[in-house]
């Protein structure tokens, strides 16, 4: 069966929530089959954007491929920057039941909703800073002007 997914707004405490399709809402409970259901609300938080993403592979994997392999890795592609970080700042703890044995497994940034991507940058930004002396540059603002005028 396809799960089920409705937007709503509340707009103040104590208020009601406002479905704006609660008409198609309603009518897709309706033709659900008799049976047991479980309805969860939780806050929506939106992911983080392509804007995000582009700053992070564009910019500050590249300042931090060239800080490391000064330090003396062997880094030789962003993929590799890409992996080494996730290890570091974005893994998750991954139990084998058969020996008990915990790996650390790299999480996907695509589910990476916006302030888990800002904690995932702050992270790498400051191990730059005190592991690698390499200020990862803010991104800047005028960026679309620069291309439209040719400067990279």
């Amino acid at each position: 069966m396809k799960k089920l997914t409705y937007k709503a707004r509340k707009e103040s405490d104590g208020g009601i929530f406002h479905i704006p399709n609660r008409k198609v809402m309603e009518e897709d409970l309706r033709r659900l089959p008799k049976g047991n259901y479980t309805l969860t609300i939780e806050k929506y938080r939106k992911k983080a954007s392509t804007l995000q993403f582009g700053w992070l592979y564009g910019s500050i994997y590249k300042q931090a491929l060239y800080a490391l392999n000064d330090a003396g890795y062997e880094f030789t592609t962003i993929d590799q920057v890409d992996m080494f970080f996730k290890s570091l700042f974005a893994s998750k703890e991954l139990l084998i039941r058969e020996t008990g044995e915990i790996r650390h497994v790299p999480a996907s940034k695509s589910e990476f909703v916006t302030i888990d991507h800002i904690a995932f940058v702050t992270s790498i930004r400051d191990y730059c800073q005190e592991y690698l002396n390499t200020y990862i540059t803010d991104p800047d603002p005028n960026w679309r002007e620069k291309i439209k005028d040719g400067i990279t």
